[in-house]
């Protein structure tokens, strides 16, 4: 008996064989070569105005913001003036 058990369950792979085809490139058919269709155009407009609507309103969101601090800021320098005015400007 010549044989021995192959407890393996790896098929076995010719190892000549190549993992590319002969065709590298291939000139672009008419299809690809046509204008976008108003479809794709459509789409990439509502991507426009999504994007521009959302900078637009973190761009708001920050402003606001900015001035809610700002106002708070000057209340509370009239706050601080008002203090010191009424002890007749002494410290």
């Amino acid at each position: 008996m010549t044989q021995t058990a192959s407890h393996s369950q790896t098929p076995e792979f010719d190892t000549n064989k190549s993992q590319t085809t002969a065709i590298l490139y291939q000139q672009p058919t008419e299809a690809e070569m046509r204008k976008p269709s108003l479809l794709l155009r459509l789409g990439d407009l509502m991507a426009a105005a999504v994007l521009i609507a959302t900078i637009s309103a973190l761009t708001l969101m920050a402003v606001h913001g900015c001035s809610n601090d700002v106002d708070h800021q000057e209340r509370m320098a009239v706050k601080h003036q008002l203090q010191f005015s009424a002890n007749g400007g002494n410290r």
